[in-house]
């Protein structure tokens, strides 16, 4: 139960949120009776929002794809820069993750700490995808 307590504890202060108590409202791993359980869930938690960062991605080439070649803007070479982000990116998160998870290499909670931060940098990189192609 300690570790569980612990998991959550460093969940909330790792996934972004406005406060501690709607992140425990909102987090459905927070119901998880131990480590193997809460690993599972965020798991699954990971893997849906990585399909939906999939999708922007995906979403997002295909605009720039279809965009209007006639208007002066090198559409191409904007996705070819976007496919390079995006490959950085990837390797940022996974080092960025990696590194924040040696301070907890011997403990159970090292999963949950790893796949708590792939969540938190997939859902800033998604909502970053969303607004790439606007001003604001």
């Amino acid at each position: 139960m300690k570790c569980t307590f612990i998991a959550l504890a460093i969940l909330v202060a790792i996934l972004p949120s406005p406060s501690v108590a709607e992140a425990k409202a909102a987090d459905p791993c927070a119901t998880q009776a131990n480590t193997i359980e809460i690993n599972q869930c965020l798991s699954n938690q990971l893997k849906a929002r990585d399909r939906s960062l999939n999708a922007e991605y995906k979403a997002l080439l295909q605009r720039l794809d279809e965009s209007d070649p006639t208007d002066g803007v090198d559409y191409a070479r904007a996705r070819r820069l976007l496919v390079e982000a995006q490959r950085a990116w990837i390797s940022f998160r996974d080092n960025d993750c990696s590194g924040r998870v040696v301070l907890y290499e011997r403990g159970s909670i090292r999963g949950a700490v790893y796949t708590g931060c792939l969540i938190a940098h997939t859902e800033r990189r998604t909502n970053e995808l969303r607004r790439w192609m606007t001003t604001n």
